[in-house]
């Protein structure tokens, strides 16, 4: 299974700690890393970004996206890989217009409705979830295991499925076709985020 990183650096105290903990996630192999720092505005964030490159770069893994959450200035300004739109936000369309080829535009998506309607609007990828209840959401229940297959079926976007997602409940995704998983929290509060990485990768 490919797993996608998202950046949370209040879970890891100091940014630096992040910064260490991401190196060993790359190291290990981690598909994408998507930067979703939503507390901070847009020069500080376009400095965050610029770190988070940098320890990709420094990884080797030339092949490795760096995309900004939310926030397309930011993304252009430095030079990522692309930008992961919230649901209901910019068209990728219109973002398309925007920005250079290439540029991956990803869109978070909760209903298979809202998946289509992305796909037509030529987004690249799809987050769908939370698949299983998660601390990022709280209160909101998760969307479960079948409408997550409804959603993969309905459509020809690479999904990742994401929310809630941990290495001891990751069997309950085997044999769906999905692009991978997309990770926050069983990656940066585990002990070792290199062994979390391996273990969702299988």
């Amino acid at each position: 299974m490919r797993v996608c990183l998202v950046t949370h650096r209040l879970l890891c105290g100091e940014p630096e700690t992040l910064l260490d903990r991401l190196a060993r996630a790359v190291e290990a192999g981690v598909s994408m890393v998507v930067v979703r720092e939503k507390d901070l505005d847009a020069a500080p964030l376009c400095r965050f970004t610029g770190r988070v490159q940098e320890v990709v770069e420094r990884s080797g893994r030339r092949d490795l996206p760096v995309i900004v959450n939310r926030r397309l200035d930011v993304a252009l300004a430095s030079g990522a890989a692309g930008v992961h739109l919230p649901a209901g936000g910019l068209d990728p369309a219109d973002v398309r217009l925007l920005a250079p080829a290439p540029f991956r535009i990803g869109v978070s998506t909760h209903s298979v409705e809202e998946l289509l309607e992305v796909e037509r609007q030529g987004a690249d990828y799809a987050f769908f979830g939370p698949v299983f209840p998660t601390e990022s959401h709280p209160g909101r229940p998760g969307a479960g295991i079948e409408k997550l297959r409804r959603a993969v079926a309905a459509t020809s976007l690479p999904v990742w499925a994401i929310g809630g997602i941990r290495p001891d409940n990751l069997e309950a995704l085997a044999g769906l076709p999905l692009a991978g998983v997309a990770v926050i929290r069983a990656i940066w509060t585990a002990a070792d985020p290199a062994d979390a990485v391996r273990r969702l990768s299988g």
